[in-house]
């Protein structure tokens, strides 16, 4: 929980701008209805949005410091916590500004194309950090709680820049680093160069990463020299999109907190509203940025509504991405959920009330996930070097080097297998990621179970790791059209739940599309999953196999690059059945947890010492009928309880337990609407 002058599980910090033009108005409207909110914190955005100056003039600062110096004496006296957000670091967007004119020096981004931004910074610009200096100092002198950098503290997506930066600063400093005369354009071909990768690459993404962590240390000590007890947070980016900047999460972190708590701010997404399976992101960035992160950060997410009305967002959909924060253990959320042009937030009183009547039930949700305990599921290896290894198909797209991992979270999530970043017994890997690991590393994971996709498996086969994955031979993947005519996959093994003639499509990831798929030939050893076959249903090349290795390891290959294959075709009621088989077999029957009763399910399990805490979101619009949690755990059951819409634990009802060795399969009968999600708290027996 973050120190601060009251405590609640559910932490709420709004994020809010009031402009010159109402400032009066608007700070009347929170000193009256933040305590009626609930809300714990206020974070004042400054120089905000539309009204943004690009970079903030000096003079507009000097005068808006005062009423940050009021702001706070109000927010003292109703107990609320007061922090501050400038709107850009670096800048996000030019729009239309030019920050020159009136800081004559400032050196601004220079993309790999050679476009060149008008306002947002070079961090290595030196004009600039005079100027932010002397802002930040202002921020400093009003004492606030935290202070946020925001996430155009990247190296990429700064528009109209793409990817940056390339200015002469970052030539100069990158020919004296490897003793040798470049230009961009050299540069960025060796950076994107296809096939193995050219040792400019690494080179460059150090010096990136050795950048921006000396940016972050000058801000948090220009920040410290006048207020030593302001926390910094750090809003973030993507990680898998941070991989291509050559982020060293932990020295970046170190370097942002300068000896004070840290607080992070991952992105949820969907600042707008799109669909329910956009939650999928949602959860995944809370785990996988504290993943990356020092264990004691304190983590506040990002619940965005941009523009800011019914429209983009409903209360519904905010309310189940702060249900998703908390679940998942955040110590608060950061809300931005009211326009920054300064209009009174009763216009969209809505959300003023969802905050208000949900409090008790975050309170209590909160109060169970936030304690000590352990998320269980199917480990997705990461490694924050994925882009420095990676092989380019082609030399035009910078984003080819962000980080794989996204679809291989969602293709396991939507079919009821939680994920994790923590330690586990059963592993999956798809896409380049392993090419980041050395061998005494993947010989570890090979020892445990793990699922594989073609890319993946055809990359520790050229390492010499074919024996250990049940390999004779396996092509590259290639356009599945290219091979033949193929109409679907013949899932026929019954000990993974198939059977004859029982079929999935090839018609992949969606109506339009087809995967890449790689001829392999297993191990005599082998056991066969599934075949693909034609348009007469005759078996050909197999699509997945499992093997038992001599590290006492298993695995299981399939044969798609799932990149190019996953997609809502990809889901079905009979992949539910093979992935969970597939999991049981690779965890021996140990299960950490999988869920069944519907489609789209998002399932969470976090043991807390003598308790474990069950969850489940429906993401999609139908309702479940009954929820089934299947686990493995030798314990004894003592009691359950099952937390309330108004926020009360109470003994489950319409429940049933049966348990099969140390297998537990715990059925709920009860309607669960996408709106309503479900948490169950099994409470162990201390005395067996």
């Amino acid at each position: 929980m973050p120190l601060t002058q009251k405590q609640t599980n559910a932490w709420y910090a709004l994020r809010r701008t009031l402009p010159p033009w109402s400032f009066e108005e608007n700070l009347k409207e929170l000193i009256e209805y933040l305590p009626q909110y609930g809300v714990d914190e206020l974070i004042v955005k400054v120089d905000t949005e539309e009204f943004s100056h690009g970079q903030p003039p000096l003079d507009w600062i000097r005068k808006y410091q005062p009423h940050l110096f009021e702001i706070k004496a109000e927010m003292d006296k109703l107990g609320i916590v007061f922090s501050i957000n400038p709107w850009i670091t670096v800048g996000h967007n030019d729009r239309g500004r030019d920050s020159r004119t009136y800081i004559p020096a400032l050196r601004t981004m220079v993309g790999h194309d050679g476009t060149e931004c008008m306002a947002c910074a070079c961090p290595m610009s030196l004009a600039w950090r005079e100027h932010v200096a002397k802002i930040w100092t202002m921020y400093a002198e009003t004492k606030p709680h935290v202070i946020w950098m925001e996430d155009d503290l990247r190296t990429f997506f700064h528009r109209p820049v793409r990817y940056s930066c390339f200015c002469h600063l970052h030539i100069e400093r990158f020919s004296d680093r490897i003793g040798e005369k470049v230009t961009r354009e050299t540069l960025v071909e060796a950076i994107l160069k296809p096939g193995d990768p050219h040792p400019w690459r690494s080179e460059f993404l150090d010096m990136q990463g050795d950048v921006m962590i000396e940016l972050v240390d000058f801000l948090a000590k220009v920040v410290h020299k006048t207020s030593p007890n302001t926390r910094l947070g750090l809003m973030s980016s993507d990680v898998r999109g941070h991989a291509m900047e050559g982020r060293r999460w932990h020295d970046f972190a170190h370097a942002v907190a300068d000896g004070k708590p840290l607080y992070s701010r991952p992105p949820l997404g969907h600042y707008h509203e799109a669909t329910l399976r956009g939650l999928y992101y949602s959860h995944d960035s809370i785990k996988l940025t504290r993943h990356m992160l020092p264990a004691d950060t304190i983590q506040q997410t990002e619940v965005e509504n941009v523009p800011f009305t019914q429209y983009s967002k409903s209360t519904s959909f905010t309310f189940l991405q702060m249900a998703i924060s908390f679940a998942f253990g955040a110590d608060g959320v950061t809300l931005n959920l009211f326009d920054h042009a300064g209009t009174p937030m009763e216009r969209e009183s809505m959300f003023g009330k969802l905050l208000k009547e949900k409090k008790p039930f975050f309170h209590a949700l909160a109060g169970r996930a936030q304690q000590s305990g352990t998320y269980r599921g199917v480990k997705i290896l990461v490694h924050e070097k994925s882009s420095y290894e990676k092989k380019l198909k082609s030399s035009t797209n910078f984003l080819e080097l962000a980080g794989d991992g996204e679809c291989l979270m969602q293709m396991l999530e939507s079919h009821g297998i939680p994920t994790i970043y923590e330690n586990s017994h059963i592993l999956a890997s798809s896409g380049q990621q392993l090419r980041a690991f050395n061998d005494s590393e993947i010989h570890g994971f090979l020892s445990k179970g793990i699922w594989l996709d073609a890319v993946a498996a055809k990359i520790l086969f050229d390492r010499g790791f074919g024996g250990e994955i049940g390999l004779k031979s396996i092509n590259s993947p290639v356009f599945l059209n290219d091979l033949g005519a193929f109409s679907a996959e013949e899932f026929f093994n019954p000990k993974f739940g198939g059977a004859e003639k029982k079929f999935l499509t090839l018609t992949m990831p969606d109506l339009t599309g087809r995967p890449d798929f790689s001829i392999m030939e297993p191990v005599d050893e082998a056991e066969i999953i599934s075949r693909i076959v034609d348009p007469d249903a005759k078996r050909h090349h197999v699509c997945a196999y499992a093997y038992e290795n001599q590290l006492g390891g298993r695995i299981i290959v399939q044969a798609f690059d799932l990149a190019t294959a996953y997609g809502v075709a990809y889901n079905h009621t009979f992949r539910r059945e093979q992935l969970q088989h597939m999991v049981r077999w690779l965890g021996r029957d140990d299960v950490p947890l999988l869920v069944r009763g519907g489609v789209y399910p998002l399932g969470l399990r976090k043991d807390l010492g003598d308790k474990t805490l069950l969850g489940l979101f429906n993401l999609s619009l139908d309702p479940w009928e009954k929820v089934e949690f299947k686990f493995s755990d030798k314990r004894t059951i003592e009691k359950t309880e099952l937390l309330t819409a108004t926020g009360d634990w109470e003994p489950c009802k319409n429940f049933s337990i049966i348990k099969v060795k140390d297998t537990f399969q715990l059925q709920l009968t009860k309607s669960v609407p996408y709106h309503e999600p479900v948490f169950l708290t099994i409470f162990w027996d201390k005395k067996k």
